[in-house]
């Protein structure tokens, strides 16, 4: 790569940095994008558009193991870690319009906390379990690896395991504490998902963390991992409970959909699913997390396969810790932490919805009649 283009994407991420920025997207065609703090992405035209060539050279650059035909010939995103002055991100390749684009989000320095990400009591409780399957779901974006990670930490603080976590890539480099952690990038320690996870299971684990159940093989490798006395945490991209329960299931053909159902029902500890949302006071973002706590009532209905009444059995066992989407949402309203339009914009039951601004709006009016 000409040094030149090699000086000015070095001195792009040196600003990068210092305005601590979230995302870059680069695309040949264009200038390079940025987002700040997860809101709106800028493009940042006094870098100048850029050749499908030149993306190409700055894809090699950051990674000399990917080779031209590599990348021209994509068909899933390549992922991969780059670092620059003790500042990693994380790249993914992938094609656009008959052209290349790199989205790179930046790693935090430190370890995500269970505190920092805001992780319940309840939340923390779970992974006191030692064996079953504590799932954690959102869309792109949503914070779900750094929620895993702060697991993690928090087990490496409190236990004394044998974590394994299979990672592709690995984002950010876990030390051994009171547990001894030891981490696998998929493409460079283990050739797939499917086999670090069977290779695990003869590594005397006592924690496996699969940073996502991508496929047919990846799901009921870690199902039979649960099933065995291992404590599994992993990742699934879905939006809600009832859809994580659908994503597993029809991943596999009909003939074996029966037998899925009664290995979920059994194995599922968690689920925890999570939305990103703007502060009402434009400061940076907050999380909201639906909690999903298993239990007899809620077995019973994955079994037989009526899911979509699982969140009346969340509804009626709120006391253990269930906590629905919608709750968390206007829990975090009325901390004023929220504005009311990302709360309508995010509750799907409209009634719910009519049921608390009204609640809402009497509690105000009995403070202003004190007053």
């Amino acid at each position: 790569m000409e040094s030149t283009l090699a000086d000015k994407f070095l001195k792009f991420l040196d600003s990068v940095i210092e305005n601590t920025i979230t995302d870059i997207h680069i695309s040949s065609g264009s200038s390079p994008y940025v987002r700040v703090s997860n809101r709106d992405v800028k493009p940042i035209e006094e870098f100048g558009a850029l050749t499908y060539a030149q993306v190409i050279d700055l894809i090699i650059y950051m990674n000399p193991h990917i080779d031209q035909e590599k990348i021209e010939h994509i068909t899933t995103g390549i992922a991969f870690i780059y670092e620059y002055k003790w500042t990693r991100f994380r790249a993914n390749v992938s094609k656009n319009n008959d052209g290349i684009a790199v989205a790179m989000r930046t790693i935090k320095k430190n370890t995500p906390t269970a505190e920092w990400v805001g992780l319940s009591e309840n939340v923390l409780k779970l992974l006191e379990e030692d064996r079953g399957l504590i799932l954690v779901t959102g869309g792109t974006g949503s914070g779900k690896t750094t929620t895993v990670i702060a697991m993690i930490d928090y087990l490496n603080k409190t236990r004394h395991k044998h974590i394994i976590t299979i990672e592709d890539p690995v984002e950010y480099i876990i030390k051994n504490n009171q547990s001894l952690v030891h981490q696998k990038q998929v493409g460079r320690d283990v050739v797939s998902f499917e086999q670090a996870i069977r290779d695990a299971m003869r590594e005397d684990p006592d924690v496996i963390v699969v940073g996502e159940m991508r496929d047919q093989e990846t799901i009921a490798a870690v199902l039979t991992l649960a099933e065995t006395g291992h404590l599994v945490i992993s990742t699934l991209h879905t939006n809600d409970v009832v859809q994580a329960f659908d994503r597993l299931i029809y991943a596999f053909p009909a003939t074996m959909q029966s037998q899925i159902r009664i290995q979920l029902a059994l194995v599922v500890c968690a689920i925890i699913g999570q939305i990103i949302l703007p502060k009402k006071d434009e400061t940076g973002n907050i999380v909201a997390r639906e909690v999903f706590l298993n239990n007899d009532s809620s077995r019973n209905l994955i079994m037989e396969w009526n899911i979509t009444h699982l969140y009346s059995v969340m509804e009626t066992w709120k006391q253990d810790g269930q906590i629905m989407m919608q709750d968390a949402l206007t829990t975090l309203h009325k901390k004023e932490l929220i504005s009311g339009k990302t709360l309508m914009q995010h509750v799907k039951d409209p009634q719910r919805l009519k049921d608390y601004l009204i609640k809402m709006r009497q509690e105000q009016a009995e403070k202003a009649a004190q007053k």
